[in-house]
């Protein structure tokens, strides 16, 4: 495994966890990463060594702990109030002294332990205690294990004879399927998310063809209701929904309107294409229309010749072919890697109703004499606040997720971001909102002075806000920041890539010189006074 050049993953538990580190890295060898294990029951150990197996590398670190292995029983209850306030502290500062992400995953508790009343009271109040602590903590994920069981249909949990004897808690089955659980999970910090989920209708949403059977002869039984509500739960998310169907759009709406076990409605829907044309071409369509890549959508559908033809022409699309069996269905989704996510943040939620929001914005943008008196009516309202612990998760979401108008042309995890605060350095969250609604936090920049020079290596802005002329309201804001600090020039690094097209135009309209894809890095200067009484840049 020593060939491996991507960020791993590292793995401690209060447990023997043999068995687990075997099943996690079978999983990682398959992307070219490794797993690394701290030494039997040490936790608290490696998060304080520089050159442990924790805080040595750049990838995830999971974090397993049975509450119970911290417990000393009840004739000294405060040990295991002292080994637990010795982890929270250690894990209160442990996110500062690592360049990884930390998964914290608390392990059932053993039937003995849930026999025994203080055992259970004890353990349920330091599950309680360590959830609160990690809720608190940027750049500290809580893996979800609750449904574990019920979601891989493990059939035996705990091994207590293995327990016993080498203090090994669950069986082989549970093991595998806690480490697909956190390997996938893992994954999410080293992948893009995808956005929009694209929906066929027959068969997928419903049992049956609408055309045919019309709006209350499709059936809508209790698997594909549950199909339904965990597409709701995907808008929940921060996802779009969007119809993708061969059919007469008068069918797809009466179904919608008329049947009374949809889960759906038409409101959730962002955008849709209904009709005879390749669904290949109608994605495309509606990646137009979004403005969003076709590398962010998941098209699920249940015709195995629609998913290959989408496949072949569309290779950067992730396809779900859904089975026809409407009880196995929803199982099958929930076990779609497209569909893994490791945190939802306000933004997130607050997605959809943007996007529902824009055919008002549309409307008003037609109706304008000109551009001009368009972003006058929308009453675009942009601030920038000092960047808080609070929003550096946010902040490393939007690094990930940007890629079209971003000079870094990269992403950053919450340690990342820390160390470019580090030694002075400041960072500010743009918030835009309109007459519509409020996009959100949609901006990030960090900068640091350098003697009369302020460094930026992080100016980007979802492409949600484009052509609003916000990236020229963020230079602004950004020139009287550099003139509170002394300086007199930004210095602005950036790194062309085939996304960062609107970015690099930005570049060419400050300097006056073509910026192409496969230029080299570089750096542009941009002299603060120039910004003092400047005109606007055009959208």
């Amino acid at each position: 495994m020593s060939g491996a050049t991507q960020p791993g993953v590292a793995l401690a538990a209060t447990f023997t966890s043999d068995g687990l580190a075997d099943a996690m890295a079978r999983r990682l060898r398959e992307t070219g990463r490794e797993l690394r294990a701290a030494p039997y029951g040490q936790l608290v150990e490696p998060l304080l060594d520089p050159g442990g197996v924790l805080l040595s590398h750049a990838g995830v670190n999971v974090l397993l702990v049975r509450p119970e292995d911290l417990y000393r029983g009840a004739q000294d209850p405060t040990a295991g109030d002292r080994l637990l306030d010795e982890l929270l502290s250690v894990l209160s500062t442990a996110p500062t002294r690592s360049a990884a992400t930390y998964l914290v995953a608390l392990a059932p508790a053993s039937p003995k332990a849930l026999a025994d009343p203080a055992a259970a009271h004890w353990t349920e109040a330091a599950a309680r205690r360590i959830t609160e602590a990690v809720d608190r903590l940027p750049g500290m994920c809580l893996a979800p294990l609750d449904d574990l069981t019920d979601h891989y249909d493990v059939p035996d949990t705990h091994d207590e004879y293995a327990d016993r004897i080498a203090h090994l808690p669950y069986t082989e089955a549970y093991f595998e399927a806690l480490a697909d659980r956190l390997v996938r999970l893992a994954a999410t910090t080293w992948t893009r998310p995808r956005k929009v989920v694209v929906l066929d209708c027959d068969n997928t949403l419903w049992s049956g063809v609408c055309g045919e059977d019309g709006p209350l002869g499709v059936e809508i039984g209790p698997g594909r209701r549950a199909v339904q509500e965990f597409m709701l739960d995907q808008r929940a998310r921060g996802r779009l929904l969007c119809l993708c169907s061969r059919n007469e759009e008068a069918d797809v709406r009466a179904v919608f309107a008329e049947n009374p076990a949809m889960a759906l409605t038409l409101r959730d829907i962002t955008a849709h294409r209904i009709g005879w044309s390749p669904k290949a071409q109608y994605l495309a369509e509606l990646s137009q229309e979004l403005g969003l890549a076709l590398n962010s959508f998941v098209f699920v559908d249940d015709d195995a010749v629609e998913c290959a033809s989408v496949r072949a022409q569309l290779p950067e699309v992730a396809v779900v072919e859904l089975t026809r069996d409407s009880a196995a269905a929803p199982r099958q989704l929930a076990h779609e890697t497209a569909f893994d996510q490791l945190t939802v943040t306000d933004e997130d939620r607050l997605r959809a109703d943007w996007y529902g929001a824009e055919p008002d914005r549309r409307a008003l943008e037609h109706s304008a004499a000109d551009y001009e008196e368009f972003l006058a009516r929308c009453a675009i309202d942009v601030t920038m606040a000092e960047l808080s612990d609070s929003a550096l998760d946010r902040a490393a979401q939007l690094t990930t997720r940007t890629t079209q108008f971003t000079l870094a042309g990269t992403a950053f995890t919450v340690p990342a971001l820390r160390r470019l605060l580090d030694g002075g350095g400041r960072g500010w969250t743009v918030r835009v909102s309109d007459v519509f609604g409020d996009y959100g936090t949609v901006g990030l920049v960090l900068a640091r002075p350098e003697g009369d020079v302020l460094d930026v290596p992080v100016f980007l802005l979802s492409c949600r806000v484009l052509n609003r002329r916000v990236e020229t309201r963020m230079l602004r804001m950004l020139c009287d920041r550099a003139r509170e600090a002394g300086c007199t020039t930004l210095r602005l690094p950036y790194l062309p890539t085939r996304r960062n097209a609107p970015a690099r135009q930005f570049l060419e309209q400050l300097s006056g010189s073509a910026v192409g894809a496969d230029d080299p890095a570089g750096v542009l200067d941009v002299r603060v006074a120039d910004w003092a009484d400047a005109p606007a840049l055009a959208p």
